[in-house]
């Protein structure tokens, strides 16, 4: 490295050197030849003054003896190649003339007297050849003073850039060289630099370098906290009790926890043990409905969160998850949907329990006041918007207190049991029972079109059922009756209100008769 930088520097030198001498050799040269020029040109005058006067007297005369004399005189000096004299009478005598006069001084010859008239002419050829050569030797001795100049000037530029900047350099490079990044290392600036460019360049690089290290010191901060973040969220992905996943566009899982492969059975080998890539609706029992779900979260960027039921497994089992979808976007700009799922199978169990007991009697399993007259309610708003008959039925079991007392209250929930046992083997899907309370019980019976027959078979069967005896424990029969109170919607009442308390009356006018077992009632008036 050391060798190329000095042949560089000392190529550049010796190419300026030489194109600078070549420039001034051609200046000089110029310059030398005009000056030269000039030298014979006045020396050519000085010679013609010493004959101009016998010139002007043989031109004036028209002597031929007097012009060659002056011409040999003129021609006999050795910077004149050439000489020619002329009168205007005719007479022309030369000496040594080329044909072409071209670069020929001219000196006019005048009468040597007062007059001063032009009588002839004399001219002068320069001797090109001695001038040539005396400017190619003023030339060549100027042109080698100065090469030599030159090249000494160049010998001490060389060293002085060597020694100056060259040397410098290579040392701040060669120490630049063995710093590695990031070490606490700095450059010295060599002796004699300090106030200089090279010492403001060594300030300056390390400047950069602290700058460097500072920077490095930063970044592998910044590496070890996110790769410690990284490590941290991995470690929270993985672990979690949460399940995570990372759904594309197309709805495909692209990445899922473990918690995610426990929760929704993709581990076990009865569910797609062989699918590289799942369809995320698949997991679920109503594929269309997470599939709808989806696409209208990838639509509008909202967040959704619903309970879904996951598709039925070959292990048997009903589960729930509570989903949560939202929208990120990967490193490309394309949306993706992050999910996360928490098996809440024991939850919705649990709320469906807890619905149940609040909804239905807790001894018969029938519904109870509340939830039933909720029920009855939308039944008469449909009937009424269908315009259709209900059939309500109000019993209260005859003889229950006795049996309550005689044999405890044990055998009176056993009755009351299997009364409602009875009772919902009687009545169809469409229909209400309920317990009001105690040994009270009402059925809700909407009739369909022709339906009054139906209803009258309702009430025979649930009269027989009623009527026959109940075995207790130890093979102990009882006997119980029932009394029945009917009322039809709309004919004795829009509302629950009036057909309970029409049913009410008409049950009371029935314990009245005192008949067992119970007494059938008609319908219609």
């Amino acid at each position: 490295m050391r060798n190329k930088l000095h042949f560089r520097v000392s190529r550049i030198v010796t190419l300026g050197a030489i194109a600078f001498a070549l420039v001034a050799s051609v200046i000089s040269y110029v310059r030398t030849q005009s000056d030269e020029f000039e030298l014979m040109r006045k020396a050519l005058e000085q010679l013609f003054s010493t004959v101009q006067r016998n010139a002007e007297i043989a031109a004036y005369l028209d002597s031929k003896d007097l012009a060659e004399e002056v011409v040999d005189s003129l021609s006999g000096n050795d910077i004149v190649s050439g000489v020619m004299l002329s009168s205007i009478n005719g007479m022309v005598i030369t000496s040594s003339w080329e044909d072409s006069d071209a670069g020929a001084l001219r000196f006019p010859l005048y009468t040597p007297f007062p007059a001063f008239e032009q009588i002839g002419e004399v001219k002068i050829q320069m001797n090109e050849a001695l001038l040539d050569s005396r400017v190619l030797k003023s030339a060549f001795e100027q042109m080698l003073i100065l090469i030599i100049l030159i090249a000494v000037i160049s010998i001490l530029i060389l060293v002085l850039v060597l020694r100056v900047l060259t040397y410098p350099v290579q040392s701040i490079a060669a120490n630049l060289h063995r710093i590695a990044p990031g070490d606490d290392n700095s450059l010295h600036c060599p002796k004699g630099h300090e106030e200089d460019e090279i010492g403001n360049l060594v300030n300056d690089i390390n400047k950069l370098l602290q700058s460097a290290r500072y920077t490095i010191k930063q970044e592998q901060f910044l590496r070890n906290r996110v790769e410690n973040l990284e490590k941290h969220f991995r470690l929270i992905f993985e672990r979690a009790s949460a399940g995570i996943f990372l759904l594309d566009r197309h709805f495909h899982l692209n990445s899922i926890n473990q918690a995610f492969k426990d929760i929704a059975g993709i581990a076990m080998k009865e569910r797609r043990a062989d699918k590289l890539k799942i369809y995320f609706p698949d997991l679920f029992y109503d594929v269309a409905v997470v599939r709808n779900l989806l696409e209208e979260v990838l639509k509008t960027g909202k967040q959704a969160a619903c309970d879904l039921r996951l598709a039925t497994l070959t292990t048997g089992g009903e589960r729930w998850l509570h989903c949560l979808f939202s929208i990120v976007k990967n490193d490309d700009g394309d949306s993706l949907i992050e999910g996360l799922v928490i098996d809440v199978t024991e939850r919705t169990f649990e709320m469906e329990r807890i619905l149940f007991e609040s909804q239905h009697d807790a001894l018969t399993q029938l519904l109870n006041r509340r939830a039933g007259e909720q029920r009855l309610d939308e039944m008469i708003r449909n009937a009424n918007r269908s315009g259709s008959q209900i059939l309500l039925m109000l019993i209260d079991l005859d003889g229950f207190k006795i049996i309550n007392d005689s044999y405890g209250h044990e055998a009176g929930d056993k009755v009351l049991v299997e009364v409602s046992r009875r009772m919902q083997s009687i009545i169809r899907k469409e229909d209400i029972l309920i317990r009001l309370g105690g040994d009270e019980f009402v059925i809700g019976f909407p009739i369909k079109d022709g339906g009054i027959d139906e209803s009258e078979q309702v009430v025979n069967k649930l009269q027989q059922q009623l009527t026959t005896e109940i075995v207790l424990g130890d093979g102990l029969p009882v006997a119980i009756g029932a009394s029945i109170g009917i009322a039809l919607f709309p004919r004795d009442g829009t509302d629950l209100g009036s057909l309970m308390a029409h049913a009410d009356n008409a049950m009371y006018q029935m314990k009245k008769q005192r008949e067992k077992p119970v007494k059938k009632l008609l319908l219609l008036p």
